[in-house]
């Protein structure tokens, strides 16, 4: 279960890569500005591509679906195998960029914090599905997760789907359902380390 990542990324890089990708991103409202951030929680907004018919988008949207049932926690992760995500009016696929994503080991507070980055380029590009707000509540995400790959499976036993950047336009775009993309990560995509949280001012 992947609850939170990092994003350290500039606009830049993001229109750059997504136009090499097949998947130029529409930027006639003018080029955000996007502050980096150490460590996405639930709940909160963070940069998502998302776009039909080979117009891809950015937006602001919350990180985890509303609660299914009271006092309950945002749904953050979505099981992909088996399943279609087709590209709706009010829901969708998304690519979730991250600069790195983080996994918690140990039984006892506080947990070992690991971050997995890219070993090559400067974030990965997650697979996840967006959905409309209800009740005047803003759109949200969540990301969606596979058996873990072998950089992975040391850290836990579910893994999220960073997309290749040759497939992003599929992800974003393909009809039917790109079914393919929902596969792990090959062994050395990804390097890991221990990063501890900073300790309470």
């Amino acid at each position: 279960m992947c609850a939170s990542y990092e994003a350290r990324f500039n606009i830049t890089q993001l229109v750059e890569l997504f136009s090499q990708a097949g998947a130029p991103l529409d930027m006639t409202t003018g080029l955000p500005n996007l502050a980096p951030v150490d460590e996405v929680k639930p709940t909160d907004a963070s940069p998502v591509i998302g776009g039909t018919a080979g117009s891809a988008r950015l937006a602001m949207l919350k990180f985890g679906f509303p609660p299914p049932r009271p006092k309950a926690r945002p749904v953050v992760n979505l099981r992909a195998e088996g399943r279609v995500f087709d590209n709706r009016e009010r829901t969708g696929r998304c690519l979730v960029p991250v600069s790195g994503f983080y996994e918690f080991t140990g039984d006892r507070y506080p947990k070992t914090r690991w971050v997995f980055r890219d070993a090559e380029a400067a974030f990965l590009a997650l697979a996840g599905i967006w959905r409309a707000g209800e009740a005047g509540e803003g759109a949200s995400f969540a990301l969606l997760t596979t058996e873990p790959g072998p950089d992975v499976a040391p850290y836990h036993d579910r893994g999220v789907i960073p997309v290749p950047s040759e497939r992003w336009a599929d992800w974003l775009f393909a009809e039917p359902f790109p079914a393919d993309v929902i596969a792990p990560p090959e062994a050395g995509r990804m390097t890991v380390a221990a990063l501890p949280r900073p300790p309470k001012a």
